[in-house]
């Protein structure tokens, strides 16, 4: 496995790289094509019911958007004067259906879920690269719209979630919105946002790992220490300043405030809505009554050492932005 793992994801990674790095459509389709195979091995490794059932959905999914897009290119290709303004829509659409990115994210849940927590990290984090890139890059225009739909799809549809891997999965359809605020005003500022965004999700999903849990009811098998790592971490998702995860929305708050204020607001307003789901997550944790079911967790790892000095340091982080 460690051998397979030294192959596969050096491949993934240089898919990315490949891709954003392209120079012409037809190399951009190539390059998300390895992408897509190396993902698909990434979430394969665990050989159940379930991860070979959403692996096949998720695969048919990914060919039928990568089939809408070649052949819309196609199209634009060969019939440019006369098709473009039938033809500018559907490229687009077609990596939003890719990315599960709203609208197109109603598929997203039931399937992503089902993945090892490796796959559920990638595909909340890296996977969502290369379609806000090219989308930025070439569909400017339809950002503002493609943005709002994403912050308030992922705020509506975490609120009733139980299921810490659908909740997390909703959490990234919310912050792809605020990762592409973050583009339209630079590059710098995308680049700070998804590398905090990407440090909070990878601890989040190591605790799930660490601690065996899934589900919002699980939580009463776990210690109080353990318990009050995963309200911080919690919190951070959600935005609660002086979390660590409020840095990157304030930076975006401040950049893009005098400029779009009636996105930055209603950007503000749905946000409440997603730590309302987080926060309820935390509150139940609270209440709930410690059992007496042990699972292994070590104490002392250094991955939370460095999780807590973040924290802790975090708000004097907002006197250097």
């Amino acid at each position: 496995m460690k051998n397979y793992n030294y192959i596969v994801l050096p491949l993934y990674m240089m898919s990315i790289i490949f891709t954003l790095s392209s120079p012409s459509w037809m190399m951009i389709w190539i390059g998300m094509e390895m992408n897509l195979l190396t993902f698909i091995f990434i979430i394969m490794q665990a050989s159940t019911m379930f991860s070979m059932e959403s692996s096949m959905k998720y695969f048919l999914i990914q060919a039928s958007g990568s089939l809408i897009f070649l052949l819309s290119l196609s199209t634009n290709m060969i019939f440019y004067d006369e098709m473009f303004k039938i033809n500018c829509l559907v490229p687009p659409l077609a990596l939003i259906l890719k990315s599960g990115m709203a609208p197109l994210h109603t598929w997203t849940p039931e399937i992503i879920s089902k993945f090892n927590l490796k796959g559920l990290f990638l595909f909340t984090t890296l996977q969502k690269i290369i379609p806000m890139v090219i989308l930025f890059s070439s569909w400017a225009p339809l950002i503002s719209w493609i943005l709002m739909f994403n912050i308030l799809m992922g705020s509506i549809g975490g609120i009733s979630q139980s299921s810490f891997s659908k909740m997390i999965i909703f959490s990234s359809i919310n912050n792809s919105g605020w990762m592409l605020l973050a583009l339209s005003q630079s590059y710098f500022t995308f680049q700070v946002y998804f590398m905090v965004y990407t440090l909070m999700t990878f601890m989040l999903i190591y605790f799930m790992k660490s601690t065996q849990i899934k589900w919002i009811i699980q939580v009463k098998s776990i210690k109080a220490f353990q318990k009050s790592i995963f309200i911080i971490l919690i919190l951070s998702m959600s935005g609660l300043p002086p979390f660590l995860g409020f840095i990157p929305k304030w930076m975006v708050l401040m950049k893009l405030m005098n400029l779009y204020p009636l996105t930055v607001l209603l950007g503000i307003f749905f946000s409440i809505l997603t730590m309302f789901f987080y926060i309820k997550s935390s509150i139940c944790m609270m209440m709930v009554t410690i059992s007496s079911v042990k699972p292994t967790f070590n104490y002392k790892n250094s991955y939370w050492s460095i999780f807590m000095s973040l924290h802790l340091l975090s708000p004097f982080l907002y006197f250097l932005l």
